[in-house]
């Protein structure tokens, strides 16, 4: 007999609680709970505090089409006995209200549970079997139910419960129960905080709720607290309260929302108080590895706590290993308050805290170590980091956010001679001359300030970056190499290291500014010569991804692809995450890609180097523009308006301080023109003074000046260019439209001789874009042409058959062994490009890119890649 000795237990622990008013509903989450118990017998629904979690079930219990019981806990359910007795008459309270056939075990079962745990185990279990319809038993709070959850009732109705019984169980961290077994095998359903968060359009509904109307900014919200909705609802309950603040766009500052109470009381304080204690520590860095939570909490056991918030749900995330070790990230809006909280109780702890993440980062992260500096009030630290690690920073970051976190300094550490020369050099290779001569002096009129090892390091900033007296620019002497380009001889004064990353630098300001492109070339040429192992690779595949850009700014276009194809190679062994010391060599292979009229290809390349550069690529603007060109000439409206906008984002931005508004303007007409107003094209390039641009620029100028008629601007044009012809593609396009232009006054001679040099130029590198741009007016001439006299005379004529065929290469009598895919797919295979990779190119399967591949082959007679391409360069195929 089971023991009647039992109290009945409060009503309201096995209703659903009462919905709050306001609270958002949340179909979404509804229909996912409800296809999760149709799938599974258990599902979880795990998140932190303020997740909604309560809440959200409640709806869906009173809205199920099932029959329902609901249970929530409390801290005296750690007892066996009474959590067994909350069970059972959650059960038949849900069964009660709606009878079903076979519940009538189930209704005679005793609540209270005997001396023989395992009797009423199985005597429930038993019950439950002999129900014909389902039923759904929600229990919430399950983690105030402790760690003997797994051995109670809980733990056997998720063992052994009949098919009958679907499970939900709902709590802040991981359920003490074997879940394993359900994952791998008969399926558990799982709910968790990102599914539980706001979306944007929910914090939008929800917004409204509060009376904020259209012009509420809900994705800044969104964005501040991640969707986290007890966030979100207390930012606009003060929004509601305060009539001082805007209601149009929260403040974007997290320490900024009131919810540092919230997290004290509702999450702080029902943990364990050690690992309260850790996570208080724990949170002074959004980011954190083991050996760092190892020295904020002060505990060797600092690796292990953070794995349990890891396990628990705390707000915190694992990501990619960096430097050898997980890094961990909390959520910064969490991290913000539990930052607030300890500045409160113990602020002399926190600044300590915060000088000890500026340790540790200072030879890993110089925006941290700053960050953490100055909260730590040690701005000696940050600049001790600045110092010594500057270089390093702007290989993988912006000179503008470096010149930020200079200026960030609170006096007098500002004016430090060491941060001033660094802003100097900030200013040289954003091409403000004079800003940067200004806080030189300022910095040599300080250097009394410095101990003997900072004035040694100041001293190699300045020979790095000092102009020559003779009006170069560089201190560093020019020569020329066996093959013709030029080098630069590099001292050997034990600063290779920094010499080569200074002369990387000064290399891309040389050619982000359209100077001197044989300076540039010569200076990367340079970096990538003072390599050591380790310590310069990154300097070294840098300077190669820029020498490749350079090459095809240059017009050596071969050059640009084999630099461009070991850059992509090396990356991918070095297992980069961040392709944005890659995308030079993308823009590279683009630009070549383009010039050879393989069009495809083209577009390919430079959307990769938009993609792996990003907003801040510094030559995000070139990129946009051979984009529009790329897509004039293929002629597809869809992908010209996309190209056209992302070439709009970077118009105005001051990336290139030379030629960017002409390159704009150009390719402004150049879109125009290709929506067939020639005219409207003309009169947005006639503005711009012929010659006195960048070379491309020009050279564009040129030709759309000749286009729209004006063929003294076109004629100016090209004679302001006599000394900046070295660049092949250049040369040619301007060769051409002299032609044309001769052509055209009757100077037949004139026409023949321009043509013949622009041929001459052009097919060494198989320059072939300039020609197709240029196919209906140059058909005759070329006819005329190969009856005048030419020495390329199979040049020629494969110009006249690829414009009669309208094919988009040129061909031989081998190239017709392959068909237009097949030509197409070994245009593919010159790069590293997997055969993944060319079939997301070429939109086709990857295994119709193998089948052409093993075609390729055969019909070459090649047993690899290597062997096909080595065949088709012998025979002109590619």
């Amino acid at each position: 007999m089971l023991n009647p000795e039992w109290v009945p237990g409060p009503q309201f622990k096995i209703r659903p609680p009462v919905r709050g008013l306001g609270a958002l509903e949340r179909p979404r989450l509804e229909d996912a709970l409800s296809v999760s118990t149709d799938s599974h017998r258990l599902t979880l629904v795990t998140a932190p505090a303020g997740y909604g979690k309560t809440t959200f079930l409640g709806d869906w219990v009173r809205n199920c089409a099932l029959p329902c019981a609901w249970l929530s806990l409390d801290r005296f359910d750690t007892q066996p006995a009474r959590l067994f007795h909350g069970v059972v008459g959650a059960i038949q309270s849900a069964a009660g209200r709606l009878p079903l056939p076979g519940n009538d075990a189930l209704l005679a079962l005793d609540q209270g549970l005997t001396h023989d745990r395992a009797a009423s185990y199985d005597l429930l279990l038993g019950a439950l079997e002999h129900l014909t319809e389902p039923i759904v038993l929600v229990i919430d709070d399950v983690h105030l139910a402790g760690p003997e959850l797994a051995n109670g009732i809980v733990g056997v109705l998720a063992a052994s419960a009949p098919p009958s019984l679907r499970l939900v169980l709902s709590g802040r961290g991981h359920a003490p129960i074997q879940l394993e077994r359900f994952r791998y095998g008969e399926g558990l359903g799982e709910l968790r905080a990102p599914e539980l968060a706001f979306t944007r359009e929910e914090v939008g509904h929800y917004a409204f709720s509060f009376g904020q109307g259209a012009a509420f900014d809900a994705g800044s919200l969104w964005a501040v607290t991640a969707g986290w909705p007890v966030a979100v609802h207390a930012r606009l309950v003060s929004l509601a309260q305060s009539r001082h603040v805007p209601v149009t766009t929260p403040n974007a500052f997290p320490t900024q929302i009131p919810l540092a109470d919230y997290v004290a009381e509702e999450i702080l304080d029902q943990l364990e108080p050690s690992l309260a204690e850790f996570i208080l520590r724990a949170t002074t860095s959004d980011w954190l590895g083991r050996r760092l939570a190892v020295e904020l909490s002060g505990r060797p056991q600092g690796g292990v706590l953070l794995e349990e918030c890891l396990r628990n749900g705390l707000f915190i995330a694992e990501h990619d290993y960096r430097g050898g070790e997980s890094m961990y990230q909390w959520q910064s809006l969490f991290a913000a308050q539990c930052r607030r909280i300890l500045q409160r109780r113990d602020p002399l702890l926190a600044e300590r805290l915060h000088r000890v993440a500026a340790r540790y980062y200072q030879d890993a992260d110089v925006v941290e170590c700053v960050a953490q500096a100055l909260q730590g009030r040690a701005p000696r630290e940050a600049v001790i980091s600045l110092g010594a690690h500057w270089l390093e920073f702007v290989l993988g970051n912006d000179a503008r956010t470096l010149e930020q976190l200079c200026e960030d300094l609170p006096a007098p550490w500002s004016e430090d001679p060491e941060i001033l020369m660094i802003r100097a050099v900030c200013r040289v290779l954003a091409g403000d001359a004079a800003a940067a001569s200004e806080l030189t002096e300022r910095a040599l009129s300080r250097t009394f300030v410095l101990d003997d090892s900072r004035r040694r390091r100041l001293d190699g900033y300045r020979a790095l970056f000092e102009p020559l007296p003779d009006g170069g620019r560089l201190g560093l002497h020019a020569t020329k190499a066996e093959d013709g380009r030029s080098t630069i001889d590099t001292p050997d004064d034990g600063r290779s290291a920094d010499c080569s990353t200074g002369m990387y630098l000064l290399a891309q300001a040389e050619f982000r500014l359209h100077r001197r492109g044989d300076l540039a070339t010569a200076l990367l040429a340079a970096a990538r010569g003072t390599r050591k192992p380790e310590k310069l690779e990154a300097i070294e595949v840098c300077a190669q991804a820029d020498l490749a850009l350079a090459f095809a700014a240059a017009g050596d276009l071969a050059s640009a692809d084999e630099y461009a194809t070991q850059v992509l190679g090396r990356a991918d062994a070095l297992g980069w995450t961040s392709k944005e010391r890659i995308a030079p060599a993308w823009l590279a292979r683009g630009i070549a890609c383009y010039w050879r009229d393989d069009l495809t290809a083209a577009r390919t390349c430079l959307t990769k180097a938009q993609r792996a550069g990003g907003e801040l690529f510094p030559a995000g603007p070139l990129t946009a523009t051979y984009r529009v060109l790329v897509d004039c000439a293929s002629g597809d409206p869809a992908r010209l308006a996309d190209s056209f906008a992302a070439l709009e984002s970077f118009h105005g931005r001051g990336l290139f301080a030379v030629s960017s508004d002409a390159l704009h303007s150009i390719a402004v007409a150049t879109v125009t023109e290709a929506q067939g107003d020639p005219a409207a094209a003309l009169a947005i390039v006639q503005p711009l003074a012929p010659g006195g641009h960048g070379a491309l620029a020009d050279a564009l100028l040129a030709e759309l000046l000749r286009r729209g008629g004006d063929i003294d601007g076109a004629q100016h044009c090209a004679e302001s260019m006599t000394d900046r012809r070295s660049n092949a593609y250049i040369d040619v396009c301007l060769s051409l439209t002299e032609a044309l232009v001769a052509h055209r006054t009757g100077d037949t001679a004139a026409a023949h001789e321009r043509l013949e040099h622009a041929v001459h130029r052009a097919e060494p590198a198989s320059i072939l874009r300039p020609f197709a741009e240029r196919r209906d007016e140059l058909a005759d001439l070329l006819v005329q042409h190969a009856v005048w006299g030419t020495a390329y005379e199979s040049f020629i004529a494969a110009l006249m058959a690829r414009d009669a065929q309208g094919g988009s290469g040129l061909r031989t009598q081998s190239y017709w062994s392959l068909t237009e895919r097949e030509r197409e797919v070994l245009a593919y295979m010159r790069s590293i490009m997997t055969a993944a990779e060319i079939a997301d190119a070429l939109y086709i399967s990857v295994n119709t890119v193998k089948t052409h591949e093993r075609s390729i082959y055969r019909k070459l007679g090649a047993g690899s890649r290597r062997d096909a391409l080595k065949t088709a360069a012998k025979r002109g195929i590619v």
